[in-house]
Formats: C-alpha cells, sequence, structure tokens
C-alpha cells in the first residue's frame, strides 16, 4: 500500500485506465522536491513566497558566493515546503564554463530509512 501518491505531471497515459499516471511514494515525493525547487517566488497563487526561486539567481555571475546564496534557498524551500522529507544535504556546484549550476539534494524520506539523491542542472535560458 502507498502512503503518497501525486499525478505524473508529464502527463503520460495508463495504458490500462486510459488516464494519467500516478506516481507513488518515493517517485512522487522526488519530483515534488523537484518541482519545489523550481518554482519561482510569486508563481504559486497565495503564497507569494513558495519555491526556490532559483531562476532569479541564474542571472546572477556564476561563481562560489552565488553557488552559496542558492543552496541556501534550495535548503529553505524544502524544509519550508516538504514535510514528508529530512533535508540531509544539498550540494551546489558553479559551471564556470557553461555559466550554469549542478544542484544535488540528498534527502530521506519520512517512511523509508534509505536515502534519496536528485541531480538538477540550473542554467539560463534566453
Amino acid at each position: 500500500m502507498s502512503r503518497f501518491s501525486d499525478l505524473d505531471l508529464d502527463f503520460t497515459l495508463n495504458p490500462i485506465s486510459k488516464d494519467v499516471n500516478i506516481l507513488r511514494d518515493n517517485e512522487a515525493i522526488k519530483r515534488s522536491v523537484r518541482n519545489i525547487v523550481l518554482y519561482n517566488f510569486l508563481e504559486k497563487p497565495f503564497k507569494p513566497t513558495f519555491g526556490g526561486n532559483v531562476t532569479a539567481q541564474l542571472f546572477e555571475n556564476v561563481n562560489p558566493i552565488s553557488a552559496l546564496k542558492l543552496k541556501v534557498f534550495v535548503e529553505k524551500a524544502i524544509v519550508e515546503n516538504e514535510p514528508r522529507v529530512y533535508l540531509n544535504e544539498v550540494n551546489v556546484v558553479p559551471e564556470l564554463d557553461r555559466n550554469a549550476f549542478s544542484v544535488t539534494i540528498k534527502f530521506t524520506p519520512i517512511n523509508s530509512p534509505q536515502p534519496i539523491k536528485i541531480s538538477v542542472n540550473l542554467e539560463r535560458v534566453r
């Protein structure tokens, strides 16, 4: 029996039910953490400070200081908005040659002893 479920935002169809696929347990939590990080402030109605607001950081110079600032934004967003996880670590590496950041997030779901790691590459799109 699954504890957590969410819609698959890729909107792929389930071949049997012909309905949108449902993500369950760890997959649902991974998608939620990723979405929280990528949400910008003011995008969610009635919650103006929801999300990681990482896009604002992508217009700064890519350097270790902006990477540290981005790390703080990501940590705060996950701790405040995802009660189903214990945040273990956020690692942000500036990629100077690509003008981007590589973000790795390690967390442990509250119903599982096994830690999960997700990676997100963030770069400015013109």
